[in-house]
């Protein structure tokens, strides 16, 4: 008998727009009965839309929300009708214009030019599912036939986290997301056109004043900076076609891009091989949240039989970066809360054990996100062999082991809200204060005079960073080289310049026991805290999600 198995399933991820947008294209389906078109335009992050007509669209059917020939289409599942007003099972991951085409669906074929949540954050082994926790609540009526038990129980909120722990980086795509955003810098490119419509965060179709030059499978950079800073948009796609001047890319936008005059370039061409990309992580008050796909295939690889849940509204909290000697760069995403779910097991017993639907709960209508359209790095990882370790101004030689930490305080919000479609998880999710901290195990290093000016992490501790001018902290840079233009940095703090001051200190020792143990050379465990950070990852890989 086929079963499933843990070497059988795969976690792909993507950004999403708005919170709880998993985009995903929907250019061949099977069309139902039913159809209407959006009474007004709707944007990304809409949780219902409304039509001219629901007439023939009904609770639990599936619809495709615009066209994709020229702009973008998704589907999404109708959870209630309410008049000409459709609640949907999830926001919406693009913006739509009026008069946009509504169609029930019955199926959607899997064309891997409509799969943006083909990313693997690296090498994982094993993945805690965010599936829902069901607050089930008993309730203590009076009465004599109770005998101290509770008399009945009632649905409460439900809860969606999960994590991926210890998963080996092949590349920095997943090093963001609890940090902020990514700027991506090509180290050449070619000056062709500019944008004739803005755009939004999340689109996928732009349009521009001259397409000419520009074909399938030319790498375009939007709002190029030659300088990138915290304020900075520009980022690499590449062109899937064109038709006229509109040019539809591989992935959806980071960012929304306002079109330039005439004669200002806004659209860049990059050459595909001989170019390496500087992507900058800067840090951001509003972190992008992600979308989940897991896909699980039997061992009979019966695709009838596959297994897929789809998880959106992921913001990732709390998240690890380690290494230690002997191994490899390693990076967990400890605790990622979701708003909610889909799934494709879509229908339960209709007997007498489910009398009103038979539906199941979270049931929705996507691709299957197989093997054939994931995006596997082909990239050997970062070792610890490879990284350097600076702080206060020396590079330390003896680094036997770090991890560095950091913890957005994320706090899922249940407010007041109507719901539909048996949901009853997070409204939204919500970013606290950012904490940062370092842990590191380090050898001591070759001895000295006791009257020696070397400056010793045994000096930084009692210095406790106040050097004369008040609380300035020091340096620290991580970098991790690959090969040539092939590299990790972290820097902190994230200008790379610690001060005395607000917003401008760097890292400070908390605690540095010297004890006294059996290992030789003496070795200290290293308790950092630091206030901001700023990575930098130089590689050949032009999209960053």
């Amino acid at each position: 008998m086929a079963v499933y198995r843990s070497d059988q399933a795969q976690l792909t991820f993507s950004t999403e727009a708005v919170q709880g947008g998993y985009p995903e294209l929907a250019s061949s389906v099977t069309n139902g009965t039913g159809n209407s078109t959006l009474n007004g335009a709707h944007s990304a992050g809409a949780n219902s839309i409304t039509v001219a007509n629901s007439s023939g669209i009904t609770q639990n059917e599936h619809v495709v929300i615009g066209t994709s020939a020229t702009a973008e289409s998704e589907i999404r599942t109708v959870v209630f009708v309410d008049g000409n007003v459709l609640h949907l099972n999830a926001p919406l991951a693009f913006s739509h214009a009026n008069s946009a085409n509504v169609q029930v669906v019955t199926a959607t074929a899997d064309t891997s030019a409509d799969i943006y949540i083909d990313q693997i954050p690296g090498v994982y082994e094993t993945v805690e599912t965010p599936d829902p926790e069901m607050a089930i609540e008993p309730r203590y009526f009076l009465g004599t036939a109770s005998k101290r038990n509770f008399y009945t129980a009632y649905k409460g909120q439900q809860a969606f986290s999960g994590g991926v722990a210890g998963f080996l980086l092949l590349n920095g795509k997943a090093l963001r997301y609890p940090i902020g955003k990514v700027v991506t810098e090509p180290s050449a490119k070619t000056d062709r056109t500019y944008l004739s419509t803005s755009t939004v965060k999340g689109d996928v179709f732009i349009t521009v004043n001259s397409a000419t030059n520009l074909t399938a499978n030319t790498l375009v950079c939007i709002d190029y900076d030659d300088n990138p800073t915290a304020t900075s948009v520009s980022e690499v796609r590449k062109i899937v076609s064109v038709s006229s001047t509109t040019l539809k890319l591989d992935y959806p936008l980071q960012f929304a891009h306002t079109a330039a005059g005439s004669g200002t370039t806004q659209i860049t061409s990059v050459a595909t091989s001989g170019v390496h990309y500087l992507h900058h992580i800067f840090e951001t008050v509003d972190l992008d949240t992600v979308s989940w796909h897991v896909h699980m295939r039997d061992s009979s690889e019966t695709a009838a039989n596959d297994f897929d849940r789809r998880y959106f509204g992921g913001m990732i909290g709390s998240a690890t970066i380690a290494a230690e000697e002997g191994g490899m760069l390693t990076m967990g995403w400890d605790s990622v809360n979701f708003l909610g779910m889909v799934h494709n097991q879509s229908t339960s017993d209709v007997g007498a054990r489910l009398t009103d639907s038979a539906t199941t709960p979270f049931t929705g209508l996507m691709k299957t996100i197989d093997t054939d359209e994931v995006d596997f790095a082909t990239t050997n990882p970062y070792y610890f062999s490879e990284g350097t370790v600076t702080i206060y101004g020396q590079e330390l030689a003896r680094v036997r082991s770090f991890s560095l930490t950091i913890s957005n305080g994320e706090e899922p919000r249940y407010y007041i809200s109507r719901r539909h479609g048996n949901r009853r998880g997070p409204s939204e999710i919500i970013e606290n204060r950012r904490e940062y901290s370092c842990g590191m195990t380090l050898a001591l290093p070759d001895s000295q005079a006791a009257g020696s000016t070397t400056t010793t992490l045994f000096k930084e501790l009692l210095l406790e960073g106040d050097f004369g001018d008040g609380m300035e902290g020091f340096n620290i840079t991580l970098t991790f080289t690959r090969g040539t233009n092939d590299t990790i940095t972290i820097t902190i703090p994230d200008d790379g310049n610690a001060r005395a001051g607000g917003n401008t200190s760097g890292a400070f020792i908390r605690t540095a026991q010297h004890g006294i143990t059996g290992d030789n050379p003496l070795q200290v465990d290293a308790d950092i805290l630091f206030r901001s950070m700023k990575i930098e990852v130089n590689d050949s890989l032009y999209y960053y999600p």
